[in-house]
């Protein structure tokens, strides 16, 4: 139950950081980016866990399910969006990897919290695939916003003709 009450306070933390986001992002870009990291973490872990059978979870504990389900659709995305904020940045290239791997971290030690109060078990996975995972998700999230923020800025020329 613990788990449950960290997760739910990390989560409404996070929808209040996404207010400090939109202040520095277009509110279009940290929507659709967020809506495209749901998605993306939510396709990436169906795969993972019941495609695959690389993990396992307990299907029948409601409390499992929601404390599971609470980051995935706070927490993570959240992270996520930050951290392709933090890439498109002004910062250095070194501050830059840093955070990278300091955001990557935070997103697989969720995972790693699960395995070890036995929320999860990982059968053929381990960290270094939850890194890979989470590294393809930002990469496929940065190429996203990256070509939505052009193409706002091409339907902005657009409409001032």
């Amino acid at each position: 139950m613990f788990s449950v009450w960290l997760f739910l306070i990390l989560a409404i933390v996070s929808f209040v950081s996404l207010v400090f986001l939109m202040k520095k992002m277009n509110v279009v870009n940290v929507l659709g980016s967020y809506f495209l990291s749901n998605i993306l973490l939510t396709n990436t872990g169906v795969i993972i866990n019941l495609n695959l059978k690389l993990t396992h979870q307990d299907p029948y504990s409601e409390l499992i399910f929601w404390t599971q389900k609470i980051p995935e659709l706070s927490l993570k995305p959240v992270l996520l969006l930050w951290l392709v904020y933090v890439l498109f940045s002004k910062r250095t290239i070194f501050t830059k990897l840093i955070l990278f791997i300091l955001f990557l971290s935070a997103l697989v030690s969720i995972e790693v919290y699960f395995v070890q109060i036995d929320y999860l078990e990982w059968i053929h996975w381990n960290v270094f695939y939850s890194y890979l995972r989470y590294s393809l998700i930002v990469l496929l999230m940065a190429v996203f916003s990256f070509y939505l923020e052009k193409a706002m800025q091409r339907n902005k020329e657009v409409n001032s003709i």
